[in-house]
């Protein structure tokens, strides 16, 4: 007796008067597992046969990065065919939708889509400007790009912010209206229009980023830092040096990294700090010249870490000179070993062992297999019987 088979649900079958497009989760199609969710093994996706409208419901339904990236390739690839499509998704009363639309549009650079993405970017309530602001500056045409210098202007503070943002991917056009911006404009305008500078990196904007480093608000400060290290002007090295000392760490370690992409010429005004009264300030300039990493440097360092008054400020000294590694930082490590603090003597060897060159190893090495007493070095030996034991004076 054979078992009969199952009866099957008939198919249903869809009113002739409207064909609906398959949806995203008519298919699973299994993933590798690193991009599995914990408590599903399959991500839903729609496969490339199912023409445009399977990749728009695809896209349509793409929650995760990974999922968005996968759609927005396969419509890269179907281009005009889907462009229609797009624009409608732009005017979407659903927020996420319009603003997946908007970037995909930016991907395709359709002159097409200029006009509708400068009516979205002007629009900050419908709150896909910033998505849209972007996709203009990816189109980059002239007429894109003019549109968003004119938004500039935009009474919307957030508007403003999306396009000194945007702009960032600009040229030369773009410099003159961020300096503006930078000038006159509220603080997150004024973020955004410096980090743009630093990404377009024209040496226009240097005396415009070089007063906004005085300016109150650490973000500010903190961007016009960064867009002066992507620029590497040497005008910038003075102002730079005296961020050394801000109030914020986070303004301090950008200044020292824009001081680091600068070289050479930032050496002096960071020097010059070696001779500041205050021994704070004393171990910020020896940590960024250690940071800065320039061999010219090093006498200055031996220097504070022979004579500085204050323990932390030579330990500072030395582990700066154990950034650099040179030969000559090696000799003038080895020389500072009787430091007559401990924590002195510790750094120094924290900076060999870093440095770990066959010369810092040699000087680890001999102090490893010696006992130091004062005025003398007593050869550490287990075998009292070797009458190769001998004790040398030292002075």
């Amino acid at each position: 007796m054979t078992a009969q088979d199952p009866q099957l649900p008939a198919p249903k079958i869809p009113n002739a008067s409207k064909i609906n497009p398959p949806k995203l989760e008519d298919y699973r199609i299994p993933v590798s597992p690193g991009y599995a969710l914990p408590e599903d093994r399959y991500v839903m996706s729609a496969p490339e046969l199912g023409g445009e409208s399977a990749i728009l419901a695809e896209f349509d339904a793409a929650a995760r990065s990974d999922q968005f990236s996968i759609a927005l390739q396969k419509l890269i690839r179907c281009r005009d065919n889907v462009l229609p499509a797009l624009l409608e998704r732009l005017d979407s009363d659903e927020v996420a939708i319009s603003k997946k639309a908007a970037i995909a549009l930016g991907y395709l650079r359709s002159p097409q889509a200029i006009a509708p993405l400068i009516a979205a970017t002007k629009n900050p309530h419908r709150q896909i400007h910033w998505q849209a602001a972007a996709a203009l500056s990816w189109i980059g045409s002239n007429e894109a790009i003019s549109a968003l210098i004119q938004l500039l202007r935009h009474p919307s503070i957030q508007v403003q912010a999306a396009v000194a943002k945007a702009l960032g991917r600009a040229s030369l056009p773009a410099v003159s209206p961020l300096v503006e911006a930078l000038k006159h404009s509220d603080d997150m305008v004024k973020v955004h229009a410096a980090h743009s500078l630093g990404q377009i990196s024209s040496p226009l904007a240097v005396t415009t980023l070089i007063t906004a480093l005085e300016h109150g608000s650490k973000s500010v400060r903190f961007e016009a830092a960064w867009a002066l290290g992507q620029i590497k002007s040497p005008l910038s090295a003075n102002s730079l040096a005296s961020l050394l000392t801000d109030n914020d760490i986070s303004v301090q370690s950008q200044a020292v990294q824009a001081l680091k992409n600068i070289g050479v010429p930032a050496i002096a005004p960071v020097a010059r700090m070696l001779n500041n009264h205050a021994s704070h300030t004393r171990s910020v300039a020896a940590r960024t010249l250690g940071q800065i990493g320039m061999e010219e440097v090093v006498p200055l360092l031996a220097q504070v870490l022979r004579d500085d008054e204050y323990a932390y400020v030579r330990c500072d000294a030395a582990l700066a000179l154990g950034e650099i590694g040179s030969h000559d930082a090696v000799f003038y490590l080895s020389q500072a070993l009787k430091d007559r603090d401990r924590s002195v003597r510790s750094a120094i060897l924290r900076a060999l062992a870093q440095i770990n060159s066959p010369e810092a190893q040699e000087v680890l090495h001999n102090l490893k297999h010696s006992v130091s007493i004062p005025n003398y070095s007593v050869s550490n030996i287990r075998d009292f019987g070797d009458e190769s034991d001998f004790t040398t004076i030292q002075g």
